[in-house]
């Protein structure tokens, strides 16, 4: 995953949408679109060299439900320019915990740069001394990565929830694990990345969950989101990741962080500096 840019939510009192780096086709593209919308945003840049510099909500937008229902109503109009609609609200904050300015469509956090939150649960079992990992696949008819490698239990952290209750229902959902397991989910950190792809400027941060399961457990999903589930000893995950693309690209991060945890990746290793400062750069906030 590589960063071309610096675009994202500034907090403060502009509730501004600020891109640093001017002159990106696609990051204009999407800008232009939103200019129709002279109600609910405030567009400002270069007049000389036509790039964008700045995207800002009107100031008569005052109350988080005002900006809440401004904002909607735009995603609405766009279309098809944003995917995979799910009817579910992200907070837009400054930062983890703090006020919410408004909320957004999970959908459409990307394209505005809007940093979005996640949890990620590595279900292992123990056997004959030796670590496993359930692995799911996601279905072929998923609107984003499509029959790609997954994790057992994933998804997006919606407004109103904590992080311990969303895994709960995730793996419900999911992997059909009942609560009276996964409440002994474990949480071990986090991990963060970011991503560009057309107009969509990915930032996340995934809350990291361990769970051991029992040997005779075998998951179910029961939302229709995952095609089918694979046991596989850890160093055959590690070799997937390694040798090839098929895990969705943020559950690579998971997973390398839990093999530095189970001691699958130790100082010996090589690059194991390297690939742990890499882990651990990134924004957490």
């Amino acid at each position: 995953m590589t960063l071309r840019r610096s675009c994202g939510w500034q907090g403060h009192r502009s509730y501004g949408f600020v891109c640093l780096s001017s002159g990106l086709i696609e990051e204009e593209r999407f800008v232009k679109h939103l200019r129709d919308f002279h109600d609910v945003f405030t567009i400002s840049g270069n007049n000389s060299s036509n790039t964008v510099e700045n995207v800002s909500l009107q100031s008569s937008l005052r109350t988080p439900e005002d900006r809440t229902h401004a904002i909607g109503e735009v995603i609405k109009s766009l279309g098809e320019m944003i995917p995979g609609i799910r009817n579910e609200l992200y907070p837009v904050t400054s930062s983890y915990g703090m006020p919410v300015y408004f909320s957004l469509e999970r959908a459409a956090a990307p394209y505005f740069g809007i940093k979005a939150y996640g949890v990620h649960m590595n279900g292992y079992v123990e056997k004959d001394g030796q670590k496993f990992l359930w692995i799911g696949k996601r279905s072929d008819v998923k609107q984003t990565y499509p029959g790609m490698l997954d994790h057992l239990v994933a998804g997006g952290l919606p407004y109103g929830i904590s992080c311990k209750e969303n895994i709960i229902k995730e793996c419900e959902e999911e992997a059909g694990i009942p609560r009276s397991i996964s409440t002994n989910a474990t949480s071990v950190g986090a991990i963060s990345y970011m991503d560009i792809e057309g107009f969509r400027y990915k930032r996340d941060v995934l809350f990291c969950y361990d769970l051991k399961l029992p040997e005779d457990f075998v998951p179910n999903n029961e939302d229709g989101e995952v095609d089918s589930f694979r046991l596989i000893p850890v160093p055959h995950a590690a070799n997937i990741i390694r040798r090839t693309e098929f895990f969705k690209p943020n559950c690579n991060l998971v997973i390398i962080d839990f093999l530095f945890r189970h001691g699958y990746i130790h100082p010996d290793s090589r690059g194991y500096l390297n690939l742990l400062q890499s882990l651990r750069s990134g924004d957490c906030s």
